[in-house]
């Protein structure tokens, strides 16, 4: 850019260092001459399309242009003979003059990008800076000239803004592929343990065994549990949690786990709600929303540590007319109106790297972390087409408000249902059982018979293929694994269905049922199984898809 300006610049300072010798040569000739020479000079700065002027040596202006005087909205006659403290802010002036000092004193030019206020807003020039000698080589003024970059600037910007969501876009992308991978793996290797925990219950109670024993099997079984809840929230910050979506009151989602959140801050800490009563509904999963809903609460809680504060919890709408700048994320939201969650704290804040990386999984400033709480958060929110406006700074509190689209439908009720108990309910029949991992057929079998089924297990989705040929008929139902590396459970069930199209089959897969929803029929996906899964869980789900298939 400077390549344009310095050209005009050499021009202009030639042209008056020659106006100068000519006012030399004048001396005492007529008035009307010395005018004429510098209407030349008026003329030369006139013509130039870029802010354009001449100082003294004290930083007194002898001579300036239209622009120029556009840009500081002032005339012309009134800027002559004053400094740049008169004219410009006070912070804008003095960098200015302290930039005039240096050329008159290095003699030298100088090429800065300089902020100045034109008409009330903050714009960008790129300044050329050059020293004005006489003929004596003495420097007696600085000639300068100053073109609009602001527009450049701003594309810059822009891009810069779009390099970095790429990168945390492909980030994103790149941790959730790896996300949704573990949790497939943890999810089969979970299917063994809490099979077995669940499993060495029953036998404990068929036998009496000590109550040492039942109570340390019930401690495997929990903690199976829990780390199933983990994996849940790996998939969840990968986007490819299991949503069960309808349309939900946010305001009601809070208002049904009021007890619950009390109990999960500090004693110091105290909430205050401020809920939308008439807010529209959003389309989401009930139990997504709750683990958004307590991750920022006790996020909140802990930014206040141990001293009083207040949490304070809104909902409400929120119209978004332009892009918003502390948006998180990679993706700029779509304009239109968004019900809006909000949880404020007037916590301890925090600064810019804790601000960047807040969102990472397992991120933490505590000695000890929370897994992914606000990374899952993030997750959640991105797959329900929300976004995340993250509002903080040190000392001065935390704002997480959560933008998500309403639904067209009326929100239903969030009242938690009772499970359906299916432990007494027992069958009979050849079922075939088709999983590549060993440990999960190993104990699914297990589960199955006990339940009262014959099974036939079996490692490939070519084996299963060749035995159902052969035994068609007597197959009651299919328990089939999604993911095996020969052939996938979308290839032999429609291997299966053209041998047999009513054939029951019930799917299972460590990935989430979104993971299958372009390769499976929304029919079949209405039996389907996300590892790990308790006894009472698979016992159900076979006891749904035989009495419907049974009508």
């Amino acid at each position: 850019m400077a390549d344009g300006l310095e050209p005009e610049l050499v021009e202009l300072r030639r042209r008056v260092v020659e106006l100068e010798r000519q006012l030399e040569r004048l001396g005492g000739e007529a008035e009307e001459q010395v005018r004429g020479a510098r209407a030349q000079g008026q003329a030369l700065l006139d013509n130039i399309p870029h802010m354009a002027w001449m100082k003294n040596t004290e930083g007194v202006f002898l001579a300036v242009n239209e622009a120029f005087a556009r840009a500081c909205g002032h005339d012309k006659a009134r800027i002559l003979g004053k400094t740049d403290r008169d004219i410009w802010p006070s912070e804008h002036a003095e960098r200015y003059m302290a930039d005039d000092r240096r050329v008159v004193a290095t003699r030298e030019k100088v090429l800065v990008e300089e902020p100045i206020v034109e008409g009330g807003t903050l714009k960008w020039f790129e300044t050329f800076k050059t020293p004005i000698n006489d003929s004596r080589g003495t420097v007696i003024g600085t000639v300068g000239l100053a073109r609009d970059i602001t527009e450049s600037k701003r594309h810059e910007e822009q891009r810069r803004q779009l390099e970095r969501r790429m990168q945390q876009t492909q980030k994103l992308e790149s941790l959730g592929v790896l996300a949704g991978g573990i949790a497939h793996d943890f999810n089969n290797l979970l299917v063994g343990v809490l099979a077995n925990a669940e499993l060495g219950l029953t036998a404990a109670r068929q036998t009496h065994a000590s109550r040492v024993i039942f109570d340390r099997l019930n401690d495997v079984r929990k903690a199976a549990l829990h780390a199933a809840e983990l994996t849940n929230q790996m998939l969840a910050y990968a986007g490819r949690a299991h949503f069960d979506v309808r349309p939900l009151s946010l305001s009601e989602v809070i208002r049904e786990m009021g007890h619950l959140l009390d109990a999960s801050i500090s004693k110091k800490a105290r909430v205050e709600y401020e809920l939308a009563p008439e807010l529209p509904a959003v389309q989401a999963d009930i139990a997504q929303m709750r683990q958004v809903v307590m991750n920022l609460i006790i996020n909140a809680s802990e930014a206040l540590g141990d001293r009083v504060g207040t949490i304070v919890v809104r909902t409400g709408i929120q119209d978004v007319t332009d892009e918003l700048e502390d948006l998180y994320g990679p993706s700029a939201l779509a304009l239109g109106r968004y019900v809006f969650l909000e949880v404020t704290d007037d916590g301890s804040g925090m600064s810019d790297e804790t601000r960047t990386r807040l969102f990472e999984p397992f991120f933490t400033t505590k000695f000890t972390g929370r897994g992914l709480g606000l990374s899952a958060v993030q997750g959640i929110v991105r797959g329900h087409g929300g976004g995340i406006v993250l509002r903080t700074a040190l000392g001065q509190g935390t704002s997480i408000r959560v933008l998500m689209p309403p639904s067209v439908a009326a929100a239903t009720s969030v009242v938690r249902r009772a499970p359906v108990v299916a432990s007494e309910w027992s069958a009979t029949g050849l079922v075939l059982l088709v999983d590549d991992d060993a440990h999960v057929r190993t104990v699914t079998e297990l589960l199955l018979r006990d339940i009262g089924f014959e099974v036939l297990a079996l490692a490939t989705g070519r084996d299963a293929i060749r035995e159902f040929r052969e035994r068609a008929e007597q197959v009651r139902a299919v328990v089939l694994d999604v993911t095996m590396p020969d052939l996938g459970g979308d290839q032999v069930l429609r291997e299966l269905r053209l041998r047999r199209a009513d054939v029951p089959v019930l799917l299972c897969s460590g990935y989430s049922q979104e993971e299958m929803g372009d390769r499976f029929a929304a029919s079949d996906l209405a039996s389907f199984l996300q590892k790990p899964y308790a006894f009472d869980t698979l016992r159900s789900r076979l006891r749904e898809l035989l009495e419907r298939t049974d009508r």
